[in-house]
């Protein structure tokens, strides 16, 4: 099985990432903690979310724009947390109920988790924790795209930083601006919120380096784009990295047909024109 998987994954392997002499595709889509960039918004928004969840207790929001970067975000959280010993519950793309999101993150500590009611399942969710807390590991709670929570599951996170008959167990809620909206909507919640933060665009110099960086990681040991062609991507998505990484991957793509040596700002701007008219919006 392992020799098969190995020999799927090499055959999809595209010869312009030796055109390029790439040892990887520096713009994929998924995030991987390896290409984390350690731009500004990142480094402070770990900050925050260290201080809130280790100093404070409660409930620790943060927001951004789709594809801002959230999602990385919480994977360089999980990774700060899981080295340094924290015993982690998380949900990422939860169900809307608060059953649903209660469910899920049992299951993220329970292999035997069963299902049940709202009430049924905190309870056994603050037992596992408990049990882990008990082990040496503090428990913490993260919730990726939280803004699908109704407010009826947003209550049952509040509930849960709550001491009750068990210890409190923070909360980290990452999700797109309506988060935000959401839990105004429910000042209990509002009022066990410890730390907000929200993840802006790049500006142009972090542009340039978040692609510099990337093809670094990726093995690449020149500059394959221009400052022109940088300059233009930032211009193109707005600083948003998910456009960034779809922009500049199809650009190294197209270079390899064309017999680029390095993307120029026409590649980049050609680009942009045809996606511009296949559907008529920004990436």
């Amino acid at each position: 099985m392992g020799a098969t998987a190995a020999s799927s994954k090499s055959s999809l392997r595209h010869p312009y990432l030796d055109w390029w002499g790439l040892a990887e595709a520096p713009f994929q889509l998924e995030p991987n903690p390896r290409f984390a960039f350690p731009r500004n918004d990142h480094r402070e928004g770990l900050a925050r979310l260290l201080f809130g969840l280790t100093q404070l207790g409660g409930i620790v929001a943060i927001t951004g724009e789709v594809g801002c970067g959230k999602t990385m975000l919480a994977r360089e959280l999980e990774r700060t947390l899981a080295d340094d010993g924290f015993a982690l519950a998380i949900a990422s793309n939860p169900p809307r109920t608060a059953s649903g999101v209660l469910g899920a993150l049992l299951a993220s500590v329970d292999s035997d988790a069963r299902g049940g009611g709202a009430g049924r399942l905190a309870a056994r969710l603050r037992e596992r924790l408990g049990e882990q807390r008990e082990a040496g590991g503090q428990p913490i709670i993260i919730v990726d795209e939280a803004q699908r929570l109704d407010l009826r599951a947003l209550d049952e996170m509040r509930l849960l930083t709550n001491p009750g008959d068990a210890p409190a167990i923070p909360v980290v809620l990452l999700g797109q601006p309506e988060l935000s909206t959401h839990i105004k909507r429910l000042p209990q919640v509002a009022q066990r919120v410890v730390v907000r933060y929200h993840m802006g665009a790049m500006d142009q110099s972090e542009v340039s380096a978040y692609i510099q960086h990337r093809v670094r990681v990726a093995g690449g040991t020149r500059r394959m784009f221009s400052r022109r062609a940088e300059e233009a991507a930032h211009t193109q998505t707005g600083g948003i990295p998910r456009l960034v990484n779809l922009l500049c991957a199809n650009a190294l793509f197209v270079g390899y047909v064309r017999g680029e040596s390095q993307v120029g700002e026409d590649l980049l701007l050609d680009l942009a024109d045809e996606r511009d008219n296949i559907d008529g919006t920004v990436a």
